[in-house]
């Protein structure tokens, strides 16, 4: 154990410096708390653009989180907005169409290339004087004590004891923090897999976002470009996103490039024009994780460690900065009066103010999933006439606007 005299103290000490770590420490910075960043990759920053950069999803409610932390501008100069949405079943009558302007709103979203996004945090991270950043940083073990909560972290070649009021775990899906609390955790397996990559077409993408809804699971493309057709990979390219059963997704990583887009196509159809470039593929299981209750003593879970959803709905990032931006608030409020800000009373408060929006958005995810998988006469006429429905009303539309936007 290092000696006593080496500790560092700081306010907040979150272990994992990715985009939900980073996005916590600089929204602390904004309310005058400190924190110390703990990351235990080495850095690979690099800012050159790629064909196989992947792609996320800004809805309306993170655009106002960014907005309030000072970096819209910033990251919007690298977004392509999202105007239109078509949603299709695959073999089935109905669609459902979202418009900007039908639903009287600037821009249904934007995308931007998740290590933009990255590169723009590390940045205003490290200008932040309220934020120690410290890479590689390894947790060793950690021990929450009356008033505080002290981290063993491992450097190249040394080891420090961080001393703070409360630490955050924003170390991912796997969650070694989550393991060692011991922490009950729902996880709901759907044998699938998602494979993620960029595809280029033979029509521009005009700012048109994609969901097509298979038996085997949904398929999604988000437009990424500048618009014009005219980069230095050809026509603007789609972010894809493919759902299926974990047996044809690892077979359709091995099929060469031709093979690919063709199965590809025959499920999606030509609405986005016809598939011809492929970047590289990836594959990930897709789950879901709920932590019903994401604390303990002076320690909180935040982003993929204490909820995790499908990656096809686009929900994951948006979710945590919502928790990210109540947790925030809620340590400045307990500041503002002197309260320890690793408190139960300040851990149950934050949790009881996610719960409803967090189920909201899982149930939201769970039914893309599980909902049109269900390959039955009845169902399917069911599940036809409702996509109708919904095409026909304004009403419903901003209903689901609002839900998938983080508004509600």
């Amino acid at each position: 154990m290092p000696e006593e005299s080496k500790i560092l103290d700081t306010e907040v000490a979150i272990v994992g410096g990715g985009l939900v770590g980073m996005a916590m420490a600089i929204s602390l910075a904004q309310r005058d708390i400190a924190s110390v960043l703990l990351e235990a990759q080495s850095p690979t920053e690099t800012d050159e653009e790629q064909f196989d950069d992947r792609t996320l999803v800004i809805n309306p409610a993170s655009q106002l989180f960014w907005q309030d932390l000072g970096l819209w501008s910033e990251i919007e100069s690298h977004t392509t907005t999202i105007e239109h949405v078509h949603v299709s079943n695959q073999g089935k009558f109905g669609v459902v169409k979202f418009d900007k302007d039908e639903l009287k709103v600037p821009q249904l979203g934007h995308v931007v290339a998740a290590k933009t996004l990255a590169n723009t945090l590390l940045k205003a991270v490290k200008q932040q004087t309220l934020i120690s950043y410290l890479q590689p940083a390894k947790l060793l073990e950690f021990e929450a004590t009356e008033s505080r909560v002290k981290l063993t972290v491992e450097f190249a070649d040394s080891s420090r004891v961080i001393a703070a009021q409360l630490m955050v775990g924003a170390d991912g899906v796997q969650s070694p923090i989550r393991t060692r609390l011991n922490l009950p955790t729902a996880v709901k397996s759907y044998q699938r897999s998602a494979i993620v990559c960029n595809v280029t077409t033979s029509q521009r993408h005009q700012h048109r976002a994609f969901e097509r809804l298979t038996t085997d699971g949904p398929m999604a493309l988000l437009p990424f470009g500048n618009g014009s057709g005219q980069n230095r990979f050809g026509f603007d390219r789609f972010g894809f996103v493919w759902s299926l059963p974990t047996a044809q997704a690892e077979q359709l990583l091995k099929v060469d490039e031709e093979s690919f887009l063709q199965q590809a196509q025959q499920l999606f159809g030509y609405r986005a024009g016809e598939f011809q470039q492929l970047g590289r593929r990836s594959s990930y299981p897709i789950y879901q994780i709920k932590v019903p209750v994401q604390h303990a003593h002076r320690v909180v879970l935040m982003g993929n460690a204490a909820h995790a959803v499908s990656p096809v709905s686009a929900q994951g990032l948006n979710l945590a900065v919502r928790g990210i931006g109540r947790l925030s608030e809620q340590l400045h409020q307990a500041k503002v009066i002197g309260q320890n800000l690793g408190s139960d009373s300040v851990l149950k408060a934050y949790q009881l103010a996610s719960d409803e929006d967090q189920q909201r958005t899982l149930n939201y995810t769970d039914d893309l999933m599980t909902w049109f998988k269900i390959d039955e006469p009845f169902i399917n006429v069911m599940r036809s006439l409702g996509l109708v429905a919904i095409n026909a009303s304004l009403n419903l539309k901003k209903t689901l606007f609002n839900t998938a936007g983080g508004l509600r």
